[in-house]
């Protein structure tokens, strides 16, 4: 059998099949936001309803179904071949961000400058997830802050806090904290949407969380996620606002604010999503964020809650250069005087841990907790 080579996905391939001239056609569906054993289930009853030929790649929560079909002609081919992208694009609906090759960051950045609308994240980890996506695109300056007007200016930066009448309200809640910064943020900035990634913390699941002009939305993510599918997490909620689709998202609250409200909300999206994940693992401690305990080599460790929050921190974000305020802010709530208390406790662990060498200084930014 020989084939013609194809120059694009999508594009026609003839090859002939003893006398006969045999054509295909291919379409590339890409889907977010179910998981992959969703998309499987679907996929078997396509294929049970007769579809010939399917294949499923997936990459950072973002999954690329390939249909193919063969026909003794072009015209059939095609038909055929949309016959059953049709029927995969009903079961997904709003899911299905683009065809072919654009990736979910380009759908993104695309609805961005079709709506003229203007991202801003509201810390710099959010800022780092969002823009290693978004910044190898072109004229993704003309979309995302990128930090220029937001947390790395020290003067904007100071106008990016929660509310203090939102944490007179509701004192140590991190889902409202996150809503009340990404409004401050938004304004701070004059844009028009602004991103929050909150990792897990003692008894709470990680979630993300976007806020426009019209409220906030949140979704809550499983646990241990890599950067890149908790920055498409970001991305899809946001892409779905811009253009006025379903949302993925476990909640929407429309503004003003009604703080109360959206924390009984979430309170509940928070528990739907599970308490998975609960056990960390770093060189030779174990970190159980349900039992509220360490062990290190089998025995147990006595830390303060704040030394044990500031453990889980660097457990669950392994690798990552950590700011010190933001340590302070996740860890606990950011109600110390000064980022100076975050030096203090990483001394008090790595004397308790013996991690005088696993707990990294990182000059001018903060900690890091080694990869072995």
């Amino acid at each position: 059998m020989e084939s013609a080579p194809t120059d694009k996905l999508g594009n026609i391939s003839k090859h002939k099949k003893g006398s006969t001239m045999v054509n295909t056609q291919l379409k590339i569906l890409r889907v977010f936001g179910p998981t992959g054993a969703e998309v499987s289930s679907v996929l078997r009853g396509i294929r049970d309803d007769g579809c010939p030929g399917l294949r499923l790649l997936e990459r950072d929560g973002e999954f690329a179904i390939c249909v193919q079909v063969s026909a003794p002609n072009r015209a059939m081919a095609e038909q055929y071949c949309e016959k059953w992208a049709a029927r995969l694009r009903t079961k997904f609906g709003d899911d299905v961000f683009a065809e072919g090759e654009t990736s979910l960051a380009q759908a993104t950045l695309d609805a961005l400058l079709e709506k003229r609308k203007l991202l801003v994240a509201a810390d710099e980890t959010t800022g780092r997830l969002v823009g290693v996506l978004l910044q190898p695109l072109p004229h993704s300056e003309a979309v995302f802050d990128f930090g220029t007007e937001s947390y790395a200016d020290p003067e904007k930066q100071k106008q990016i806090t929660v509310p203090p009448q939102l944490l007179k309200k509701f004192p140590g809640d991190v889902v409202q904290a996150a809503a009340g910064r990404a409004l401050a943020a938004m304004q701070a900035a004059g844009a028009d949407f602004a991103a929050v990634y909150m990792p897990a913390t003692v008894g709470q699941c990680p979630f993300v969380l976007i806020c426009d002009n019209h409220g906030a939305a949140a979704c809550a993510l499983p646990p241990d996620l890599n950067d890149a599918t908790i920055g498409n997490q970001i991305l899809d909620l946001l892409r779905r606002r811009v253009l006025g689709l379903r949302l993925g998202a476990d909640d929407y609250i429309v503004k003003p604010f009604a703080m109360d409200e959206l924390m009984a909300r979430m309170e509940m999206v928070l528990r739907r999503a599970g308490k998975g994940g609960h056990q960390l693992q770093a060189f030779d401690v174990t970190l159980d964020s349900a039992a509220h305990m360490v062990l290190q080599r089998g025995q147990p460790v006595e830390l303060t809650p704040r030394e044990f929050a500031l453990l889980e921190q660097l457990m669950r974000n392994r690798g990552a250069a950590i700011y010190r305020d933001t340590l302070m802010e996740r860890a606990w709530g950011g109600d110390a005087e000064t980022t100076r208390a975050v030096d203090t406790y990483i001394t008090r662990l790595r004397k308790k841990l013996n991690w005088g060498d696993k707990i990294e200084t990182v000059y001018q930014i903060g900690y890091r907790l080694k990869q072995e």
